[in-house]
């Protein structure tokens, strides 16, 4: 399979579980800037955490006692900690973090951000298959784990309650449903039974923050107002500069990646007529993962034109 293939498959679970995110924000839309810069940021922090990982090595021995110390503490907690960092130093302190929900937005983006590029180098050295699980499992899992921690920064900035709790509570769900994660994946016999389960509780959890940040935000805008309240459109400025940067990159992309897609298609279709011994039918998932970035792409170009 192509590297672009690879970098396609890495590349899109993030972006699509985001948008979903960025989607649920109906009371007031965060700007699509502050929102890819924090994606970003979660983007630049995997090499420095990445480094700092490899300083600590799992020792030759690995008693269950020492791979639960490397999960839970070296890897989760640090990973968790350097989320908390970049939506504390960066997102929480732009102006539109205004919402409890914008805890979640960001905490995601973070998170998806993170995701992403780890995804990258997973998926290149490991190939389709782990892209595919990964896609399932620890993209989803990022992001919701940055979702958590997202929620409590907000806990703090609506409803001033203590950054040391916030940090606590915040970075310690996180920490230990990503630990749990990467501990049960050490044993092969129960890890496609029990990974599973560290992603979909932290899916339940988000849920229940996303409902109570969503009701507690309604009541700040519409104190007054029974009924569902109407959309706010965050009123962003089309024609600055960064605006107009990120509107032809995001363009650029979607004819890259639309471009790719044609080709790939052709591709897999003369190999399928033709019978060729190393084709095989799901070859053209790749090109709709492609086609399915270059829209999520026009799309965000879209909303940076508004």
């Amino acid at each position: 399979m192509t590297t672009m293939a690879l970098l396609t498959l890495a590349i899109l679970p993030g972006f699509i579980v985001v948008q979903r995110y960025y989607a649920k924000d109906h009371l007031q839309k965060e700007p699509i800037v502050v929102i890819l810069r924090s994606f970003f940021w979660g983007a630049a922090l995997v090499i420095p955490v990445g480094i700092f990982e490899s300083l600590i090595p799992m020792g030759e021995s690995e008693s269950i006692t020492e791979i639960a110390i490397h999960n839970f503490i070296v890897i989760a907690l640090s990973e968790e900690l350097a989320k908390y960092l970049a939506i504390r130093f960066y997102s929480y302190k732009n102006d539109a973090f205004n919402e409890h929900f914008d805890g979640i937005v960001y905490g995601a983006c973070v998170g998806g951000g993170f995701a992403t590029f780890e995804n990258i180098f997973y998926v290149l050295d490991h190939g389709f298959a782990v892209g595919v699980l990964r896609a399932f499992l620890s993209v989803p899992g990022h992001i919701l784990w940055g979702a958590i921690v997202g929620h409590w920064i907000a806990k703090e900035k609506m409803e001033n309650l203590s950054p040391w709790k916030a940090l606590l509570v915040g970075v310690g769900i996180s920490s230990f449903l990503h630990g749990g994660f990467d501990f049960v994946l050490q044993f092969e016999s129960v890890s496609l039974y029990l990974a599973p389960v560290f992603v979909l509780s932290p899916l339940f959890i988000v849920r229940w923050y996303t409902k109570a940040s969503l009701e507690k935000d309604h009541i700040i805008l519409f104190p007054n107002d029974s009924f569902l309240p109407k959309p706010i459109v965050e009123n962003n400025d089309p024609n600055s500069l960064l605006q107009k940067l990120m509107r032809t990159l995001l363009y650029s992309i979607t004819i890259m990646f639309s471009i790719f897609g044609v080709f790939l298609t052709i591709v897999a279709s003369i190999d399928y007529a033709n019978q060729a011994e190393d084709f095989e039918t799901w070859l053209f998932l790749i090109p709709m993962i492609a086609f399915g970035i270059a829209i999520l792409s026009f799309r965000w170009a879209k909303k940076l034109s508004m």
